[in-house]
């Protein structure tokens, strides 16, 4: 697969395996072998490496959803640590951190605003500790063609909250339900999904739709429901989603 320059790697093998940087620049090393020089974050300000081509491939978005979960552990494992902790190696985490977060947005800008779709109107119904999940969903559906209501961007500065919420569940043509032990735990998410699950059984047309991403308890009005599992293999929960669109 051709790398673009600036675009975004993932580093499949060798000593930085499972990172993601920024494909800056390339070049052939003393032993006549393509190599890639790959920033951690921001080129401007980031640490570049030397990483031959062949350890290296376009990250996806399940990429960047994966590799900001495990930075948090690392700078959370860091934060409690009574031993000393790197100062170095932390900022760089950081650095690769905020890299992620704009290439997220960058992502959903692209495919929201920037390109014609005319598919279902979702709202995500999620627990706030299920966000980076929430947005890699919100992400990829996008992609699909769809249109996804997630609150942090859909919601402007000085708008109502609940009159924003409001209005996009009466709008929306589906809410999904991210079921976690997060969300059985937030009173949010169960009145989001009750409000479209009464219009589900006045219509008799599915409104509601679980998506299961990790063993939990599933509320008893959903329990009778086929829900997305999302959690082996998000690649066959996304594509068992996209199916009950058509």
């Amino acid at each position: 697969m051709e790398l673009d320059y600036g675009c975004s790697v993932f580093i499949k093998s060798g000593k930085l395996k499972g990172r993601i940087g920024c494909f800056d620049d390339d070049d052939i090393d003393d032993k006549d072998q393509p190599i890639g020089f790959v920033s951690l974050g921001n080129p401007l300000y980031s640490s570049e490496y030397e990483i031959p081509i062949k350890h290296l491939r376009k990250a996806t978005t399940e990429d960047f959803y994966k590799r900001q979960e495990e930075i948090l552990n690392q700078l959370m494992k860091m934060k409690y640590s009574k031993q000393k902790v790197n100062e170095r190696v932390k900022a760089e985490l950081l650095s690769e951190f905020i890299y992620i977060e704009s290439q997220f947005s960058d992502r959903y800008f692209n495919v929201r605003f920037l390109s014609e779709v005319d598919g279902k109107k979702l709202f995500i119904s999620h627990s706030s500790k299920d966000k980076l999940f929430a947005r890699l969903l919100a992400t990829d559906l996008a992609e699909a063609g769809h249109i996804p209501w997630l609150d942090e961007w859909r919601i402007k500065v000085g708008e109502s909250i609940p009159g924003s919420i409001s209005r996009a569940l009466q709008e929306c043509d589906y809410v999904l339900v991210i079921l976690s032990n997060n969300s059985n735990q937030s009173e949010w998410v169960q009145q989001e999904w009750y409000t479209k699950y009464w219009d589900e059984i006045a219509e008799g047309k599915v409104k509601v739709i679980p998506i299961l991403i990790e063993d939990c308890i599933i509320p008893e009005l959903l329990k009778t429901k086929k829900y997305a599992d999302f959690r082996e293999e998000y690649r066959i929960g996304l594509r068992e989603l996209l199916l009950a669109f058509k």
